[in-house]
């Protein structure tokens, strides 16, 4: 499937009603998503994974999350075209809790990456590409702006460079012993 221009997604993004942005019935606003885009049910299993499961602000986060991701699959080129409901379950319930462990949903209003992540994690999962944009050009670009890769990378060298300074450390105290050790020889 061939989606709107990524500016036309941003857009939609962006121009998410209040609604989608507090207190909405979260398990309704899936149901419907899931029935019109893909033509079936969720399951009851599926959908209880929306119902809040303590009043926490991680939950309330990945809640907000499930919303956008709902707002912007509500645009009217997915919903003419139709969605794997398995598609659909995988972004809801597995994409976009990953991306709520790291990003803040406010984020969405404020930094347009963040909204470009979730439209680029949304048609990564529905199998739509961009016009004009080949499939490893979105891969690169989701890459780019995915914000559990870039924490994962940045985790990753500041372990590395604490290993190097650990070495760095151990390096030097060595070469004091045997400095050390030398003067106590002559």
């Amino acid at each position: 499937m061939i989606a709107p221009p990524l500016p036309e997604l941003l857009r939609h993004v962006a121009d998410m009603p209040p609604a989608f942005r507090g207190d909405a019935n979260v398990r309704a606003v899936v149901a419907d998503l899931i029935e019109s885009l893909s033509g079936s049910a969720a399951t009851d299993r599926t959908l209880a994974a929306f119902d809040p499961a303590s009043p926490t602000a991680a939950e309330e986060n990945r809640l907000r999350w499930v919303l956008a991701g709902c707002h912007l699959l509500w645009h009217p080129a997915f919903r003419a075209a139709g969605v794997a409901r398995e598609s659909l379950e995988r972004l809801l319930l597995q994409d976009l809790a990953t991306i709520s462990g790291t990003v803040n949903a406010a984020e969405l209003d404020r930094d347009e990456e963040r909204r470009e992540e979730l439209v680029r994690f949304a048609l990564r999962a529905i199998a739509a590409t961009l016009p004009g944009e080949s499939p490893n050009e979105a891969e690169d670009r989701l890459r780019q702006v995915d914000s559990v890769e870039r924490r994962r990378v940045l985790v990753a060298a500041a372990e590395r460079e604490r290993r190097a300074r650990e070495v760095r450390e151990a390096m030097a105290k060595k070469a004091a012993e045997e400095a050390a050790a030398k003067v106590s020889r002559e």
